[in-house]
């Protein structure tokens, strides 16, 4: 996911992206233990917003982003 992610921020569309370890949040493993790796956009209100799990799916983030 990460190596996808990287070439899309290159040759797509420049996004800002935080990689986060979820086997240090507790809550985090539990939502998501199951769905790894997952990317999730950030809402301004704090929710997240699952985009794909297990494999890069651009028509999802390019959608998500606008």
């Amino acid at each position: 996911m990460r190596k996808a992610l990287v070439v899309f921020n290159v040759e797509i569309q420049a996004v800002s992206w935080i990689e986060i370890d979820i086997d240090r949040d507790q809550s985090l493993l539990e939502l998501y233990d199951s769905k790894v790796p997952v990317l999730c956009l950030a809402k301004p209100d704090l929710a997240r917003q699952e985009l794909c799990c297990y494999f890069f799916d651009k028509t999802a983030v390019l959608l998500a982003i606008g």
